[in-house]
Order: C-alpha cells, then structure tokens, then sequence
C-alpha cells in the first residue's frame, strides 16, 4: 500500500498570547452572551472561545476545578498497547510508537491542553513531523488556541465543518488544513455537536451571574463598609477654608491624616445595615456549588465545607461520579491519540494497517490492581483461558511475547517441572 506523504514545518503559526485577545467581550451582558453563543452555533467560535478563555482565567473557582477535572486525567500512566491479536510485526509498530510518544517533549502540557476540549467542546495541536534515518517522527505536538479556528463554510453558511479552517487574517474565507497534521480532541458525535458539548457553554451563565453579584457586593462595601465622613465648618469659614475641608474629608479614608483649622469638625457616621447582608456571599457560593456539579459532577470533593459537609457514606459515592468522569475522560483522551497520532505515524512508516496499536491509561485505584490480580488467577486456576494482555492492561507493565498467547498458572508450571 502507498504511504502517505508527509508536511513538515508549522502551518499555524506560532503567535503571541494577545493574538485575537480582542475578540473577548468587556462588560458582557445577557443579551451579548446570547449573542456569542448563537455565533458559536453558527461555526464561527472566535468570540465565544475568548469569551471561555477569559472565563477560566478571571474565575478562580472554575478555573481550579477545570484543572482538578484535567489534572487527574493528564496525571494517570499512559502506554502504547499492541494491535489486539497480532504478532511479532504488531509488537515491533507498538515499540515503534511507544519510543516516538515517549520522546515528545512536554507531553504533559500538551494534554493538559488537549482536555480543554472538555471546557470548549474542542482542542486542537499541531504535530511537527521530521525525518531521521529514513523514517518519519512527531517530534513535538504543539496546541494551538481554539480561537485561532473557524467551522463556518463560505460556500454554504448553514453547514458545519466536521474539521476546523484556520482563521488566517489574511483569507477571511480560512484555510483548509490537512487532517493527519492535527490532533483534534472533541465529546461530540456529529458535525457541530461538539460545539454545544463545552461544559462553559452552560456555567457561562453562572460566569455572568457571579460577575454581576461581584459587583453589587464590592458596591455594597464600598456604601457600607466605609463610614460616612462629615465635615462641619462656622459661618465665617470663606471658600477656600470650605474646599480645605472638603479635600480632607475626601482624603482622610486613604490618608488616615488631614489638617484643617480649629472651627471646623470631622465626624464618622456608621451606616446603620438591616437585615442580613450575607446574600451576597451567600449568591456567590451557590453559584460557585453549580460550576464545580457541572464539572466534576458533585460537590464534596470541593465544598465539604459547605451545606453541612457530608457523611463518609455519601462522600464515598461522590468520589465513585468523580472516578467515573475521570475515567471517560481518559479512554476519550486514549482514543483521540490512538487515531490521530498513532495511526498518521504508522501509515508513514509502515503503510495503512488493519489494525493499530492504541494509547492505554492505567485506570487502577490505589489497591485495586492487587485485587484485579487476585481475580485472574482465581479464574486461571478454575481452568480458564485469559490473553497474556490483560495483565498489561490491569498493571500497565508491558508484557513481552505474543499479547493473545493464553496466560498459564504458576502453579501449572511449577507441576510440570
């Protein structure tokens, strides 16, 4: 079979950070956020994933249980696992493979920005391709912002690209890219799916909601939380007397200083506050309690403090929905690499093959792995017949061999002997 030719160099090119920061919206307001995600339906995301970018980065909370959702998937031990049922050429590709994903350099960034398809609905990087000793490498992956790229179609407005353009300034029509270069991670099916299956295209609300209650308690604070300065002055006191005491009135909170002549009085009049003025703090949580539900999919990993906190039963079941996301996450990371790295790189070296070897997390709980050990050697004591594989996949150690040659008990062994 023919192998594919491959592109070297960057074709996106590498940018400073305020490189389209002008497309994030100031003073958003409701209608302007309906605005932005009506655009990002429409394929064009640029304003939207601004907008997301400077979500994560302005809100401390969502932007740290962003980075719990995306550090505890980037964290597990990844491996390069074999084609299912192969033999010694399948076991020579998979270490092929696993030296070139093992040499990357900052492979971890590089995931850590990849999961942002979990926020955005879509990451994207770049792999640069070389060549040494006739055979073809990724020798970095590089991610690019999800804002440099467009999934509008200039030909026909109402379709949606399965694979973005990159907006390049000078085509305002964008620029078709080829698909073996690109990592393209996304959660959805269709074309346009994953563009509604962003998690911040829903907690944008609560981004909004936060934003304006911010604002009404620093207000609140600012009317409240400083005494009222009053300044008196006698009948004699001329114009200039009146605006030396007016500018010590206006400094005296900053300064904790003033002078001014001895018939003229400086009072504090404390602001009398009925009612409870927790609401804001109280709104601002709530909100805060949504954003982590909608990320990690409950809250008392994160706000046990909160609501009382919880009993150890409960908290059990809340780390099972995390561990359960955490697992998603990593088997959709898995399968985007498995097709959009591995397969590019093998189909250069080694031509198209009917099958591929594959990125396998190690998804093994403290304890866990001891106990799954203990099960297949119950099984293979009982006479049944278990792949050579599957100790890879429960303890993540490569196996040498064929990975379907059938496991025999030590047991059987030591019997023959």
């Amino acid at each position: 079979m023919k192998r594919p030719n491959i592109t070297r160099g960057e074709i996106i090119p590498t940018r400073p950070l305020s490189y389209w920061n002008g497309r994030a919206p100031r003073d958003l307001t409701p209608g302007g956020l309906t605005a932005i995600l009506n655009s990002l339906d429409a394929g064009d995301v640029t304003e939207a994933m601004a907008f997301f970018d400077e979500m994560e980065e302005k809100d401390l909370h969502l932007g740290a249980v962003m980075q719990t959702r995306s550090l505890a998937a980037v964290a597990r031990e990844r491996d390069v696992a074999p084609a299912a049922g192969g033999g010694a050429m399948d076991a020579r590709i998979a270490d092929f493979v696993r030296a070139v994903f093992e040499s990357l350099p900052r492979k971890n960034a590089t995931m850590m920005a990849l999961m942002s398809a979990v926020s955005h609905g879509f990451s994207i990087a770049e792999m640069i391709w070389d060549t040494q000793g006739g055979e073809a490498v990724v020798k970095e992956i590089i991610p690019r912002p999800q804002k440099y790229f467009m999934f509008t179609d200039f030909n026909d407005p109402l379709r949606i690209l399965d694979f973005p353009k990159y907006r390049d300034p000078k085509d305002p029509a964008g620029v078709d890219l080829p698909r073996e270069k690109f990592v393209f991670h996304h959660n959805g099916r269709g074309p346009g799916e994953f563009l509604r299956s962003g998690l911040y295209r829903g907690v944008a609300w609560y981004y909004l909601f936060t934003n304006y209650t911010i604002k009404d308690w620093l207000s609140f604070i600012d009317i409240y939380g400083i005494p009222l300065r009053l300044g008196k002055y006698g009948p004699t006191a001329d114009e200039r007397a009146r605006q030396v005491l007016k500018d010590a009135v206006v400094n005296l909170g900053s300064d904790a200083a003033a002078v001014i002549s001895d018939d003229t009085t400086v009072e504090f009049i404390q602001s009398a506050i009925s009612g409870s003025h927790s609401l804001f703090m109280d709104t601002v949580e709530f909100f805060n309690r949504l954003k982590s539900k909608r990320v990690l999919g409950q809250t008392l990993t994160t706000e046990s403090g909160h609501a009382g906190g919880g009993s150890h039963a409960l908290g059990k079941v809340h780390e099972q929905v995390r561990q359960d996301i955490v697992a998603y996450d990593c088997k959709a990371l898995d399968e985007t690499l498995s097709h959009d790295f591995i397969r590019p790189l093998v189909d250069y070296n080694f031509g198209p093959q009917s099958r591929y070897p594959r990125i396998v997390t190690r998804l093994a709980h403290p304890g866990e792995t001891d106990e799954k050990l203990a099960q297949l050697k119950a099984v293979l004591d009982m006479g049944a017949k278990a792949p050579a594989r599957l100790v890879t996949e429960i303890t993540g150690v490569p196996i040498l061999g064929d990975p379907e040659a059938p496991l025999i008990p030590l047991a059987h062994t030591a019997g023959g002997k």
